[in-house]
């Protein structure tokens, strides 16, 4: 049912620390480093599957809803990530009308499709997929990317980042296309400045 992974474990890691250091006034508990907190957590997301590894932000988001200072340890991030998995195999096992294979089928990674793209594809990520479907550190990335490299504001990623947005409640195609119209118009005009 599982192939060999193809997620870097260690990447994971280190970006969902990376992630925490904006979120928490501690990062470690008392008594632990941050490398060791790493490998600790980078020889736990190996034991998971990948669906649950990718799971991680929405993971993060449950934990922050406890309102502490301090850092969840890894075995406390694990143990969300398990959480938001379970949830979501009750959601697929309610609804026997999905069929196996769907369940099953291999899933878009887009972390690897981020990694390996150069600089023309990254500026049209959000372009060629949406933003529902793409993991939100890869929509965390986006924006640090933007930032570094052309000086956006995050405002300017976040447009970006909503180029398949429907603008209001019951919008046609129309008023869709519409909205993309604008968007790429605003970055023709940005980038003849």
């Amino acid at each position: 049912m599982y192939t060999k992974t193809q997620l870097n474990h260690f990447d994971i890691a280190t970006e969902i620390y990376a992630y925490m250091r904006y979120e928490y006034k501690f990062l470690c508990h008392k008594g632990m480093e941050l490398d060791k907190c790493i490998s600790t957590l980078t020889k736990k997301l190996q034991r998971l599957k990948d669906h649950e590894v990718l799971l991680w932000s929405q993971a993060l988001v449950e934990v922050a809803k406890n309102h502490s200072d301090n850092a969840p340890t890894p075995v406390e991030i694990i143990r969300a990530i398990k959480y938001e998995a379970k949830q979501l195999d009750n959601v697929i096992s309610e609804r026997p009308d999905i069929p196996q294979e769907i369940v099953e089928k291999a899933f878009v990674d887009y972390e690897a499709l981020w990694r390996s793209a150069d600089d023309k594809e990254k500026f049209t990520f959000f372009i060629d997929h949406k933003f529902c479907d793409v993991p939100p550190y890869v929509r965390y990335w986006f924006v640090k990317y933007n930032r570094e490299h052309r000086g956006w504001t995050a405002h300017e990623s976040n447009m970006m980042v909503g180029f398949w947005k429907t603008p209001f409640n019951a919008a046609h195609s129309g008023a869709l296309a519409k909205h993309q119209y604008e968007i790429l118009d605003y970055f023709k005009e940005r980038t003849n400045d």
